[in-house]
C-alpha cells in the first residue's frame, strides 16, 4: 500500500513539473503539430496545402542542469503540390553572409540577410538577397512570415513576397490542426 502511495505521488509530481515547465515555455506559442490549409486564396503555386511543424523544448544547459524552459528551434515540413520541402530555423538569430570583394573594393556577388525572432507572442522569419550596396538595391528578393495563433487555436500565416522584378504581395494563410 505504501509503495502504491508513493508510485502515484511520483506520478503527480513528474506531471506537475512538466506542466509548469510547458506553460513556463508558453511565454511563446507552440505551433507544433500538423497543420491543413483551412483558408485557400488565389494563387496556390508555391502555397503549402499542409504544414508539419515540431519545435524543439530546452529544459537543460549542456552541463545538464535545468534551466527555464525555452523554444531552441523550429523546424518546418512545408507540402505543396509538386515536392515537401524542410528547413530549420534557429529561434533569436540575425544574420547573413557577404561576397568577397574585387580588386577596386566593390562587393562581387549576392548579400543575404534572414533573421528569426519573437516579436511578442508572434514569429517572424525574414530572409532576402541583394546584389546593391544596400537591401532592396540591385537584384534583390525577400520574404517574411509572421505566425500567430488565432483565439481558435488555428495557425495564421502571413506571408509577404517582394523583389527588384515584380510587385510585392502579401497573402493571408489560416492552418487547423489536422
Amino acid at each position: 500500500m505504501k509503495r502504491g502511495l508513493i508510485l502515484h505521488t511520483v506520478v503527480w509530481v513528474v506531471l506537475a513539473v512538466s506542466v509548469v515547465a510547458q506553460l513556463t515555455a508558453q511565454d511563446t506559442p507552440d505551433f507544433s503539430g500538423d497543420w491543413i490549409l483551412e483558408s485557400t486564396p488565389q494563387s496556390t503555386a508555391d502555397i503549402p496545402k499542409a504544414l508539419s511543424v515540431r519545435q524543439s523544448l530546452v529544459r537543460t544547459n549542456v552541463r545538464g542542469e535545468p534551466v527555464k524552459p525555452f523554444f531552441k528551434d523550429i523546424t518546418v515540413a512545408r507540402e505543396l503540390a509538386n515536392d515537401t520541402r524542410s528547413e530549420t530555423y534557429l529561434f533569436g538569430i540575425v544574420g547573413g553572409t557577404v561576397p568577397g570583394l574585387r580588386a577596386d573594393g566593390s562587393a562581387d556577388g549576392l548579400r543575404t540577410h534572414h533573421r528569426v525572432e519573437w516579436e511578442a507572442r508572434t514569429l517572424v522569419i525574414e530572409n532576402g538577397s541583394y546584389t546593391g550596396p544596400t537591401r532592396q538595391s540591385g537584384r534583390w528578393a525577400e520574404r517574411r512570415e509572421v505566425w500567430s495563433l488565432d483565439p481558435g487555436g488555428r495557425l495564421r500565416l502571413e506571408i509577404t513576397t517582394g523583389s527588384s522584378v515584380g510587385a510585392s504581395s502579401t497573402v493571408t494563410l489560416v492552418y487547423r490542426r489536422q
